[in-house]
C-alpha cells in the first residue's frame, strides 16, 4: 500500500470540503490508521471503466495511484443484487470502500470509497441513516429530496443529510464519485 498516496488522496479530499468541520475530523483519524490486509472481491463489470472515469480530476488520479487497494474490494449493496432496480444496474454499478469497518484502513466511525456508474445509469432515489458528501469526480446529474435534479461536476461538494432522498444519474459517459459516511455508517442504502 503507498503510504503517502493514501495521505496525499485524505489531504486533497479534506482541501475539497474545508468548513465540513465533522468530516474534516474523521479524516483526520484515518491518516493515522495502518491498512489491513485487503479483503478480496469479485472482478464487478463496471470497474472496465476505471480508472480511466477519474482521471481528470486530481482526486481520481490520487485514488488510483492507490494500484493494489483498487484491484479489490469492489462490491454491491446487497439490497441492490437482491433486488435490481433495473435491468442491467448491475452491469453498471459498484462502488469500492477504501476506508471502512471492513475496508483496508479499518474505521468504525467513518466509510471513505469510490462509487462507480456506467454510462447512461440511473442510480434511483434511495436513502440511508449516514450522513453522506459525495466529491463527483466528473459530469453527472445529481437529486436530492426537495431540490431536484442538477448537473454537478469535478470540484462539487454534494452533502445528504441522513435519510434524505437522493438519485445520481451519469450522462453518455460513465460518472465516478469519491463519497464519505459518517453517523450510523452499517446500515446499507435502500431504494425507495
Amino acid at each position: 500500500m503507498d503510504e503517502m498516496a493514501w495521505l496525499r488522496l485524505l489531504d486533497g479530499i479534506a482541501a475539497r470540503i474545508l468548513g465540513l468541520g465533522d468530516f474534516s475530523a474523521g479524516l483526520m483519524t484515518l491518516r493515522s490508521l495502518t491498512p489491513a490486509t485487503p479483503r478480496g472481491g469479485a472482478w464487478l463489470p463496471v470497474q472496465r471503466h476505471w480508472p480511466a472515469v477519474g482521471a481528470e480530476d486530481e482526486l481520481g488520479r490520487q485514488l488510483a495511484a492507490l494500484g493494489e487497494m483498487l484491484g479489490e474490494g469492489w462490491r454491491q449493496n446487497p439490497n441492490y443484487r437482491a433486488k435490481p432496480p433495473s435491468a442491467g444496474f448491475l452491469d453498471n454499478y459498484g462502488y469500492l470502500e477504501c476506508a471502512g469497518p471492513e475496508a483496508p484502513y479499518r474505521s468504525p466511525d467513518l466509510r471513505l470509497g469510490l462509487l462507480l456508474l456506467g454510462p447512461n445509469t440511473l442510480y434511483p432515489t434511495h436513502h440511508h441513516p449516514a450522513e453522506e458528501i459525495y466529491l463527483p469526480l466528473g459530469l453527472g446529474r445529481w437529486w436530492k429530496d426537495g431540490e431536484g435534479w442538477r448537473q454537478r461536476g469535478s470540484g462539487d461538494v454534494i452533502h445528504h443529510p441522513p435519510m434524505c432522498g437522493h438519485a445520481t444519474e451519469s450522462g453518455e459517459a460513465p460518472l465516478a464519485a469519491i463519497y464519505l459516511w459518517r453517523g450510523e455508517i452499517a446500515k446499507a442504502a435502500e431504494i425507495d
